[in-house]
């Protein structure tokens, strides 16, 4: 279940909730909408580890490969196309 929690109660019950975040993210909320989440230190590498990965197509599974290349975008968002990052 998503722990979702105030601010102010993450300042009320800090060691609470950081013990928490070692098992499950824990989604802080600032005026009631999400702001920061807590994770585990191991959780936070392993994310950014995923950043980091690059995978090459001739590495995939040739089923995942084709429908990668087979994919087409839905027109209404072919503004995107110039877009530049």
């Amino acid at each position: 279940m998503a722990v979702e929690v105030s601010s102010a109660e993450i300042a009320r019950n800090f060691a609470e909730y950081r013990e928490r975040a070692e098992a499950e993210a824990v989604t802080v909320l600032h005026y009631n909408k999400p702001s920061v989440v807590m994770v585990s230190a191991s959780e936070y590498d392993r994310l950014k580890r995923r950043d980091r990965q690059v995978l090459v197509i001739e590495d995939m599974p040739e089923e995942i490969a084709e429908r990668i290349i087979g994919a087409r975008m839905d027109p209404k968002y072919d503004y995107l196309n110039d877009v530049k990052a």
